[in-house]
């Protein structure tokens, strides 16, 4: 309810729909929860059911309780279950709060935020498919990485923290540093920013052993954390160190940041792959998610590091996840389903909203007449196809798609999105073809995991080519999205390139597009393809 809020409808175990504040009404990203009853039945209604067709109702836990949602004006209270920053062995996660809210005008359950977190990692994975027994590590801004171990039909295992470091110390890091400095720390955006930007400077050996050392020496000195009391004191009094560290260095804050970044994906990778090498509880799976587990690179290590049977990190793995997770919280507890259905085109449709097509002009396009558009203009277009995606990233139903054959496009695309000119602009690849264009290549339909771009397609694809020569690539196959992959074999057959750019369809500080006024209104681009028609602008922008 706090940020990165949405409503998710399930029928048994499968998910009907789960629709994310921010991709409503162009909505400001990471909104909150504001719906008045009224526009919550309203959307049950878009989803096809009706408010007295409800059985049961499911909220996110959080840090305080109760927690106060602003309504129509005013302030309504929910009792919800704890965050669960820290686990005790003993816990039992799936602990729940009941209460009665007049807002529902019904009794309701809340679970743990954690707990969301836990069970939307294993609940939508092929491991809980399959019913296999899985390891389930969470890492969000609030709380330590945390290993649990699940098997199904048994209770959830409690296996502690793996290091006392939340994950917006990242965050925390990086706004004592040029670029960042003007950052407030826990700004949600800045992680990924963040993220990119250590392409721009170098990993420093010695700054990296002293980070080591005074992590090292802090833990022997404090010992295990048990509150989040102690949790906020540790992690002060490590930032102040490593912060002067870092200041006292002589090195440029460009090295000081990438160095941090690795120090974290060290520390990560090295005691992950520890803990697990003391268990034996079967096959080495593990499902990942919270925050941090966005972050491609440290994602990308620890599958390459932690010798896995298998990782698995859903598309949502914020907390844009946590409707849904929460949702698994209930489902495992009261009615014992283990495993869930889910679709990650699940959001909204496209709104049909009047607008002022006075400077456009209409015809039909097929997706063939699409691939030759882009191939031929050499400009971005915006693709609104079917329903949105689910989670954080644009997976080609609410994207901006362009050639990645010149590198202006990078310039332009991030122009246009008024971003910083060091992002890096996605692609997205047919399946089939991923491995003979980047390295390793394999399946990755989520943009979850770095990959680079093989040396002799380097050239060929210079727009989707980060300075650290990796991309953030997303495959696409037939069975997944059907009409985008026939985008790309289009696309392939006029450029020989199974690739286009790719990124997401909003304007700064905003949602997805949800229309095709909010596109027009936001004024950047010459052509918008929605529902088999191209939408063209009759007096072209520059």
């Amino acid at each position: 309810m706090s940020h990165d809020s949405s409503v998710a409808l399930f029928s048994d175990n499968s998910l009907v729909r789960c629709y994310e504040i921010e991709k409503l009404d162009n909505n400001a990203r990471y909104s909150e929860y504001g719906l008045t009853r009224g526009e919550l039945s309203d959307l049950l209604l878009d989803m096809g059911y009706e408010w007295g067709e409800v059985d049961s109702v499911v909220v996110d836990g959080w840090h305080t309780t109760p927690y106060g949602v602003s309504v129509g004006g005013a302030t309504v209270p929910f009792e919800v279950g704890d965050y669960g920053h820290l686990y005790d062995v003993r816990a039992n996660p799936l602990a729940k709060k009941a209460a009665f809210s007049p807002y529902f005008d019904r009794e309701y359950s809340s679970y743990h935020h954690i707990a969301g977190h836990i069970y939307s990692a294993y609940c939508c994975s092929p491991i809980g498919r399959r019913g296999e027994p899985s390891f389930v590590l969470t890492w969000d801004g609030m709380s330590f990485p945390q290993l649990f171990h699940y098997s199904p039909g048994g209770p959830l295992e409690c296996l502690g923290y793996l290091f006392p470091m939340s994950g917006f110390i990242y965050t925390y890091f990086a706004v004592n540093f040029a670029p960042y400095k003007e950052y407030r720390p826990n700004d949600l955006s800045l992680a990924g920013k963040y993220m990119a930007y250590i392409a721009k400077g170098h990993r420093q050996p010695s700054l990296l052993e002293s980070f080591h050392a005074i992590f090292e020496k802090l833990v022997a000195r404090t010992g295990t954390v048990t509150t989040h009391d102690q949790m906020l004191e540790f992690e002060r009094a490590l930032l102040l160190k490593l912060v002067f560290r870092a200041k006292a260095s002589g090195f440029g804050d460009d090295d000081v940041l990438t160095t941090f970044h690795h120090f974290l994906e060290e520390v990560l990778v090295r005691t992950l792959a520890a803990r697990l090498d003391e268990l034996d509880k079967g096959p080495r799976n593990l499902c990942y998610a919270g925050g941090c587990a966005l972050n491609i690179k440290w994602n990308s290590a620890i599958r390459r590091s932690c010798n896995l049977a298998e990782l698995w990190i859903p598309p949502f793995p914020n907390d844009a996840g946590s409707a849904i997770g929460t949702v698994c919280c209930d489902l495992v507890a009261q009615h014992g389903y283990e495993s869930v259905d889910w679709d990650v085109y699940s959001g909204p449709s496209i709104r049909d909203t009047p607008w002022d097509s006075a400077g456009w002009s209409t015809r039909d396009c097929t997706l063939k007449d699409l691939a030759r558009l882009l191939h031929e203009s050499q400009e971005p277009v915006i693709v609104l196809h079917g329903r949105a995606e689910l989670g954080p990233r644009a997976l080609g139903n609410r994207s901006i798609m362009a050639a990645p054959t010149a590198p202006e496009m990078k310039v332009t695309l991030n122009r246009i999105k008024r971003r910083e000119s060091y992002r890096p602009v996605a692609p997205i690849c047919a399946e089939e073809d991923a491995p003979r264009f980047f390295d390793p290549g394999t399946p990755d339909p989520y943009m979850l995991y770095d990959h680079r771009v093989r040396p002799d397609a380097a050239e060929r694809l210079p727009a989707v080519c980060h300075l650290d020569g990796t991309a953030r690539l997303q495959t696409v196959n037939e069975r997944e999205n059907p009409e985008i992959h026939a985008l790309l074999r289009h696309y392939a057959e006029l450029s020989g390139l199974p690739v286009l750019c790719n990124t997401s369809a909003n304007d700064l500080g905003s949602g997805f597009f949800p229309d095709i006024r909010s596109v027009v209104e936001w004024g950047h681009v010459n052509y918008i393809w929605a529902k088999g028609k191209l939408y063209t602008r009759t007096a072209p922008v520059d």
